[in-house]
């Protein structure tokens, strides 16, 4: 198998179904749709809708461009403010998706300034 292929795998298990997962165990287990879960969830579907190439550019904007990384830092600093609301409240599965979405993002970020 190709490495970024690998890779790939890896950050979609990691960074886009464990928080999904936990964020439907919150969900359900609440039965209502918190503040606290509205942030995680927006931040995970647009990861998850700006991993297909021709929606990437639409969703964040063109390759380099400044609005390709206020949009991802924006994502970064929400999905973390949105972890430590969470402790706060004991919201632990809503506390520790954040945190694995903010750090999805940085990863995110880390990658396109890279590459």
């Amino acid at each position: 198998m190709q490495p970024w292929l690998i890779s790939w795998i890896v950050f979609s298990a990691v960074g886009l179904v464990v928080p999904s997962c936990l964020l439907i165990y919150a969900w359900r287990h609440s039965r209502t749709v918190t503040s606290a879960l509205i942030v995680p969830m927006i931040a995970v579907i647009v990861l998850a809708l700006a991993m297909v190439p021709a929606m990437r550019s639409a969703i964040l904007g063109g390759d380099y461009g400044r609005r390709l990384y206020i949009t991802m830092d924006v994502f970064v600093a929400l999905a973390f403010i949105n972890s430590i609301y969470a402790a706060i409240r004991k919201a632990w599965a809503i506390a520790i998706a954040s945190v694995v979405i903010s750090l999805a993002w940085l990863y995110v970020a880390v990658v396109n300034s890279v590459v």
